[in-house]
């Protein structure tokens, strides 16, 4: 009887201890420290979660291997079709692009700092980070983006770091990649087609999970590999496609365990969903999908100690995520009022709604078969499936709905249709059974061609007139894409051993040089000032997209520059009436 309790016990403990901590933490420390804390405490404890999702992995390989002999080998052969079929659709028709800047150019250089940053002494913010400094000091990378970063011999280091306001998930996965294949931006596209690819199995895997039938899951998978938006922003180095996936391998691995019922598995879960709500601010809504799924269709577990027990890790390794978001609070986000409000439900919803049924980024054929999927029954199914089909249905309200009253939430606002991808993947699993539902229908009426051929077909037709618009590169942000493009060819003129001064380090220092905000120059004239003798390549000036926009306080960092210092022209680009130059300084 004792033995029965203990898991009781023990999720008691962990739960209170890690409310205490949480309450304790929050309390003690302003914003601007805890956010030094977290570049150490979540990296630790995101390499802690990645570490048991090893961990969890190698002890459900039985269930794993047990899964692969359920699916028949012509079921297994259609799901590779499909996602080796996305996989060279993302590859080679997408276009291999930063679509929101300059946002990929950190994500990638916070992969940088968390993976290959040579150690280097770090301001600990006082109090717990000061009384643990000698813990600490040899732990390799820092979760931030670098305002000033050497590149030397191989060797990269951060000078001066600021922690950034999203989640670290991203990041963290990146300099995973970056650690086993070195820094690279092909190699952060790869990972996000990689992602991509991921989630269209993961899409198949959770159509049978739920409807115990493998025809959703493949009618699913073969629309999420052919959504257009899914495949451009899967090209690109955006969060998005990682926070749909993450999303999607929460579910899925709640699901496993719900078919298998073991403890191994609910362990994997609950460190699956520790690690996907650290992607985006709204991934933390994931937990209320897969909670869902565990309520409707996991009779009895709620009350189980291991249950509990499971939970409790999972909190405990979210600490740092709560601590983040309190943290970054008041980061303005670019908002100039409220960042969440009603004001913006009229206009946001209209356009979100309009954006599946326009049939302009968004194939009609899909959304049809979606609202199918919500009103017929599969035929075999002696009842309705209002819970399995509640699921996906709860998870497209949340990941849709709260963009509504995001004051950036339109899909129509600049490059912010990259929210739609975390509505995508639940329209794929529902549409997928719409699609089933109705070959079920169609069986024995069409006696000369199949049913599933002629929905196979419909789905890729439909698809072959947006190939163009996968293809094209478009006019959002052309200045910050010029800038970008040009930058590249400005650092292949910058010497090893010099330094360049930009708005924009992070993605001097993903390509190997040394970099440093252009404010640094008048701003902190004293620090500037050993520059000359640090840096014997010289120092050179990034006349940038800052320095073109109408924005008083950037373009002054550009203008005491120029005014302040002797910059000769090295290399000078045009862009309809954007200039982009490259300055040699001197005093």
């Amino acid at each position: 009887m004792k033995k029965a309790y203990l898991p009781f016990i023990l999720s008691g403990i962990l739960f209170a201890g890690g409310a205490a901590v949480l309450a304790w933490w929050l309390r003690s420390y302003p914003s601007w420290t805890l956010q030094e804390q977290l570049q150490i405490f979540f990296l630790l404890f995101l390499e802690i979660t990645f570490f048991l999702m090893v961990i969890a992995i190698g002890l459900n390989m039985r269930c794993f291997r047990a899964l692969w002999q359920e699916i028949p080998r012509k079921v297994r052969m259609l799901a590779a079709a499909i996602i080796i079929a996305g996989l060279v659709l993302v590859v080679f028709v997408a276009p291999r692009i930063h679509r929101i800047y300059y946002d990929e150019d950190i994500y990638e250089n916070i992969g940088q700092n968390i993976g290959c940053q040579k150690t280097s002494n770090v301001y600990y913010g006082g109090g717990l980070m000061e009384g643990m400094g000698t813990v600490w000091k040899n732990y390799i990378g820092r979760a931030g983006m670098c305002n000033e970063g050497k590149n030397e011999y191989g060797e990269y280091s951060c000078l001066r770091l600021e922690y950034n306001k999203e989640p670290n998930g991203w990041p963290y996965i990146l300099s995973v990649v970056y650690r086993l294949f070195g820094v690279s931006e092909l190699a952060a596209f790869f990972t996000n087609n990689l992602l991509f690819m991921l989630s269209t199995a993961a899409i198949f895997l959770i159509g049978y999970f739920l409807f115990t039938s493998f025809k959703p899951g493949l009618y699913g998978a073969l629309m999420f590999a052919m959504t257009p938006e899914a495949l451009r922003w899967s090209n690109t180095v955006a969060v998005e496609p990682s926070a749909a996936f993450a999303a999607a391998a929460a579910l899925c691995s709640m699901l496993f365990f719900l078919k298998n019922r073991e403890t191994r598995s609910l362990f994997l879960a609950a460190v699956v969903c520790a690690f996907a709500v650290q992607f985006r601010p709204e991934s933390l809504m994931m937990v209320a999908v897969a909670g869902l799924a565990l309520l409707l269709l996991g009779t009895g577990e709620l009350k189980r100690g291991r249950f509990c027990l499971c939970m409790a890790i999972f909190f405990v390794l979210i600490i740092p995520h709560f601590v983040h978001l309190y943290a970054v609070k008041d980061v303005g986000w670019g908002a100039t009022g409220p960042k969440f409000s009603t004001q913006y439900f009229q206009g946001n919803f209209r356009s979100n709604f309009l954006h599946y049924v326009r049939n302009q980024q968004f194939p009609l054929i899909f959304t049809i078969l979606f609202v199918l999927g919500v009103i017929l029954k599969g035929g075999t199914e002696k009842a309705y499936p209002w819970k399995q089909k509640l699921i996906p249905a709860i998870w497209f309200i949340l990941f849709w709905g709260i963009f509504i009253f995001f004051y950036a939430g339109s899909y129509t606002y600049g490059a912010d249709v990259r929210f739609a991808l975390l509505s995508y993947i639940p329209i794929a699993l529902i549409a997928g059974y719409g699609a089933a539902a109705l070959e079920t229908l169609a069986e024995g009426k069409l006696k000369i061609i199949s049913p599933a051929y002629i929905l196979s077909c419909a789905i890729v037709v439909s698809f072959v007139s947006f190939v163009p618009y996968v293809r094209t590169v478009g006019q959002e942000a052309w200045a910050a894409r010029a800038d970008h493009e040009y930058a590249k060819e400005m650092a292949k003129a910058i010497p090893d051993d010099a330094v360049v001064l930009t708005h924009n380090p992070n993605m001097f220092l993903v390509w190997g040089k040394n970099a440093a905000q252009a404010s640094l120059a008048t701003e902190q004239t004293s620090y500037f000032n050993n520059f000359s003798s640090r840096y014997k390549g010289g120092i050179y000036f990034h006349y940038n997209f800052w320095c073109n926009v109408s924005d008083p306080l950037q373009q002054s960092f550009c203008k005491n520059i120029l005014d302040r210092f002797k910059c000769t022209p090295v290399l000078t680009f045009k862009e309809k009436d954007y200039t982009y130059i490259l300055y040699k300084m001197e005093k």
